[in-house]
């Protein structure tokens, strides 16, 4: 389990907001849009599904990065769990009266519940029976109350051609049900969620409605986790302090999370220690020196340029000057700069967000760039 789930930091408010949104009326779905480890999942289950539970819905919560070769296998398996009955005696009424039908399943989809089975060996046959086993069940769930579906990490939806007929059965459900099922798709990369929603050739455009920033947990995290430290151990952390690192994570709940436990394990490690820890183990758990080694100069001097100023314009006369020096060639063209812009967008290693700010897809990597890269790469 990770740390955010143990030391949770409750968001009813928000997850209020959410509700409100989606049964106001005119909104059937929302995106919500944030980078990796800052507490979307956690905000879904722990957040927004107790609220939806309590508003009288079924929720149904999808996870697509787990199963990212086959979204359609933890579609059905989210949609399935959703309508097993939870307690002993409802399973006992659902076996007698009302079985749940079974679709064949691969081996290599893991062990998923109602015994989903699939046959791999004709990928059309295997999309065709999920597309419409995901139709059945969602029409089964809405027949008794309202259904809430989370579909986390959406962006995986675009990643093959296979994925996106799961996105245009997803599609055909929402509308055909339209009256009955809410939907909740969270992303952690701009790019591949412009891919499933907002590119005219998307397979679930306009479903997903505005991508949303998700609001990042902020100073009210330290000082949730301050008072769990104090509790636990006896002694103080900083919140102040607290705060800095917090930001220095990008407001990332998980690696700050793991500095509080390296502290709570080693009464002698100080904060400043395990911050300096944890900073290099994401350094290289994330191996951002072989990300770096795998871009050419032109990539390199645009990840320098963007991590020191992400509202940087990477066309204009000052900037075009800029880079050219830094490689060595009397000048540059926008075209040049634009090609290396799209390799490093098609990596997903940047992306443009609102407002032309291009932003870096791991905050991880980003802080790397900014303070250990070469400076001439």
């Amino acid at each position: 389990m990770e740390l955010n789930q143990i030391w949770h930091c409750p968001r009813p408010e928000l997850a209020k907001r959410y509700l409100a949104l989606l049964q106001a009326g005119p909104v059937v779905s929302t995106t919500i849009f944030a980078p990796r480890r800052t507490g979307k999942t956690v905000f879904l289950r722990k957040d927004l599904t107790p609220a939806a539970d309590a508003a009288g819905f079924t929720v149904a919560y999808v996870d697509l990065w787990q199963t990212r070769l086959n979204p359609g296998i933890a579609i059905v398996r989210g949609l399935e769990e959703a309508l097993t009955p939870r307690t002993l005696a409802q399973r006992a009424l659902h076996k007698l009266h009302e079985p749940v039908k079974k679709v064949k399943a691969s081996g290599s989809a893991g062990e998923l519940k109602g015994a989903i089975e699939v046959e791999l060996g004709d990928a059309k046959k295997e999309a065709t029976e999920l597309a419409l086993r995901i139709e059945e069940l969602v029409v089964k769930l809405v027949s008794k109350k309202k259904l809430l579906l989370l579909v986390d990490e959406a962006q995986e939806l675009a990643r093959n051609k296979e994925n996106e007929l799961m996105a245009m059965a997803l599609r055909t459900a929402i509308t055909k049900n339209s009256d009955k099922l809410r939907v909740v798709f969270t992303g952690s990369s701009r790019t591949q969620l412009a891919n499933v929603f907002s590119n005219s050739t998307a397979p679930l455009f306009s479903v997903g409605a505005t991508v949303q920033e998700f609001p990042l947990l902020g100073r009210e995290l330290v000082e949730f986790v301050a008072k769990k430290f104090q509790v636990a151990s006896g002694r103080t952390l900083d919140v102040a302090a607290g705060w800095t690192a917090f930001q220095e994570f990008h407001q990332q709940p998980e690696p700050f999370l793991s500095v509080v436990v390296a502290m709570l394990m080693d009464p002698s490690l100080t904060f400043e220690r395990a911050v300096a820890t944890e900073k290099a183990e994401q350094d290289k758990e994330e191996n951002h020196e072989g990300t770096w080694a795998s871009l050419d100069a032109m990539q390199r001097q645009l990840l320098l340029l963007f991590a020191n100023d992400p509202h940087a314009k990477p066309f204009g006369k000052a900037a075009l000057a800029k880079l050219a020096k830094a490689l060595g060639v009397p000048s540059l063209a926008p075209s040049d700069v634009q090609y290396s812009l799209n390799n490093l967008k098609s990596k997903t290693i940047i992306s443009k967000a609102p407002g032309g700010v291009h932003t870096f897809e791991s905050a991880a990597f980003e802080r790397w760039v900014r303070t250990l890269a070469p400076v001439n790469p």
